[in-house]
C-alpha cells in the first residue's frame, strides 16, 4: 500500500484531484501495482471522503484527551501503533479526528496488512488530505516509509 499511496502522493496536489475509484483503480493498474496493494488504498482513499474539512487553527485548540481502545482494537492494534498515534496527537501533528480515521482505516485493512508502516503511510495520507504541515522531524520519519530511508541528510 506504502507504494500506491506514494505514486498519490506524487502525481496528485490534492486529494481532490484524485480520480473517481473506477478510474484510480484502473491507472494504479497500469502503472503496475498489484491488485491487494491498489484494494487497501482504493479503501482508505474511500474513507477520506468521509473526513470533515479541518481548519488547520483548531488543531492547535483541541482539549487533551485520552484514548480508550475497544477490546477488538487493543488485540488489532500493536503497541507500536498505539504509540505512534499517541506521540502524533500529543505531538500537534494529528488531532483527534484524524487519529480516528488513521484506526477506523487500520480496521478496515486484511490483518496481515495491519503494520506501524501502514499505520505511518495512513498518517501522511490523512495529512496531505488535510493540506497540513509537518514538523521537518515527524515528518522526515513519516516520509522515511514510503522511501525506505530518511530523507534529512
Amino acid at each position: 500500500m506504502r507504494n500506491v499511496v506514494a505514486f498519490l502522493l506524487e502525481h496528485f496536489a490534492d486529494v481532490r484531484d484524485i480520480p473517481q475509484p473506477q478510474d484510480l483503480g484502473e491507472m494504479l493498474e497500469d502503472a503496475g501495482f498489484e491488485y491487494d496493494d491498489i484494494s487497501d488504498a482504493l479503501t482508505c482513499v474511500h474513507l477520506l471522503d468521509e473526513l470533515p474539512e479541518i481548519n488547520q487553527s483548531s488543531l492547535h485548540r483541541q482539549q487533551p484527551a485520552l484514548r480508550v481502545y475497544h477490546i477488538e482494537e487493543l488485540e488489532i492494534l500493536s503497541t507500536e501503533i498505539r504509540g505512534l498515534l499517541h506521540f502524533l496527537e500529543h505531538s500537534g501533528t494529528i488531532n483527534a479526528m484524524q487519529r480516528e480515521y488513521i484506526i477506523h482505516a487500520l480496521m478496515h485493512l486484511p490483518y496481515d496488512n495491519i503494520t506501524l508502516e501502514n499505520a505511518k503511510v495512513l498518517a501522511l495520507l490523512v495529512l496531505w488530505a488535510h493540506r497540513s504541515e509537518l514538523p521537518v522531524l515527524i515528518g522526515d520519519e513519516l516520509m522515511s516509509v514510503l522511501h525506505g530511508k530518511s530523507t534529512m541528510q
